[in-house]
């Protein structure tokens, strides 16, 4: 287990402020009156920092999941965040849609972004009756767009190496939902979901094709990712959609970003109409594949269902098991 030299800790305010003292990032004279958290975010630790002249955004990357400390990862995913930002802030539209990096201690782990103010991710989204507005799904698109044809193999020379993040995820998609023991109590998150997946776990075509489409995400793709491109890596604030929390960037293809971000639309029974605006504002190009994105949409669909990350969803048993059964045949058939 990786020791650091400093721990962030919601509970431990002092000790943030001698960090912040010690390091020089904080003025002697200057106090730490409030310390809170940051949203819910699955992989790191997220606080807010009130000091008497205003207030930031600091995360830490620990040799685990914060949210599910059994599960190794990569210690040093906060500076793939970080050198995302550094490149995507070049571009204008990009920079008006995510945080400002302030100053980041590598030897900690420790990232200090823009506090972007009252603002929610949006999970509320998977709540029935919530849906994502016309404005914000335009943005959603544009973003995601201007990523992709902006930040490629064609405009970079070099690239961000995220290996051991790609892996963690490959393992959670591709693997982990479609195993027959995987320790997954699916009857605690909807009763009779564990006997009514059962033939998935044993469909030896699903699993081939799973497998099939790992390999697919593992290759060193010619496009710029943000990688975990969903509704709790998209901020609502007093100023408008914001991009955060891009710890899972890597090189890829541009199908899985448009998969992952229209199978949430989907298990958040949006209005088709929303599909349809995020088509019409993302920009495709002639490379582009529909089958290939229509399987990996499946695949999202399948590994939130039936794996580890889980979302809150507020769907019956039945309406979780039709999704199942068409992101199946997604996969098997693009």
């Amino acid at each position: 287990m990786t020791v650091m030299p400093f721990t962030l800790n919601l509970a431990d305010k002092d000790a943030l402020q001698h960090f912040l003292w010690n390091s020089g990032r904080m003025h002697p004279e200057e106090k730490v009156i409030g310390l809170s958290s940051a949203g819910e975010g699955n992989m790191n630790c997220t606080l807010r920092v009130t000091t008497c002249s205003g207030s930031f955004i600091l995360k830490q990357s620990r040799p685990y999941v914060e949210r599910y400390p059994q599960i190794p990862a990569p210690i040093d995913r906060i500076h793939r965040e970080e050198e995302f930002y550094a490149i995507v802030r070049k571009d204008g539209l990009i920079r008006e849609h995510t945080p400002e990096v302030l100053w980041s201690d590598r030897e900690n782990h420790v990232l200090a972004l823009e506090d972007l103010g009252h603002s929610s991710d949006f999970s509320h989204i998977y709540r029935k009756g919530n849906n994502v507005s016309k404005t914000d799904i335009l943005s959603i698109a544009k973003v995601m767009s201007e990523l992709h044809y902006r930040f490629n193999e064609s405009t970079m020379e070099a690239r961000i190496q995220n290996r051991e993040m790609k892996e963690l995820n490959h393992d959670h998609i591709f693997i982990q939902p479609l195993e027959v023991n995987n320790g997954i109590d699916l009857d605690a998150i909807c009763p009779g979901l564990r006997e009514g997946t059962e033939h998935l776990r044993y469909d030896s075509r699903l699993r081939l094709m799973a497998h099939e489409l790992g390999q697919t995400y593992m290759e060193d793709g010619s496009t710029l990712l943000h990688g975990d491109y969903y509704p709790g890596s998209w901020l609502q604030t007093a100023k408008g959609f914001r991009m955060i929390d891009p710890e899972f960037c890597f090189f890829g293809h541009p199908e899985f970003e448009l998969a992952v971000a229209v199978a949430h639309l989907k298990m958040a029974q949006q209005p088709d109409s929303l599909l349809k605006d995020l088509f019409i504002y993302y920009h495709f190009d002639k490379y582009f594949d529909g089958s290939l994105f229509t399987k990996f949409a499946g695949m999202e669909i399948i590994r939130r269902l039936i794996g580890v990350a889980q979302l809150p969803l507020e769907l019956t048993l039945n309406e979780r098991l039709d999704l199942l059964e068409e992101a199946r045949w997604w996969v098997l058939k693009g």
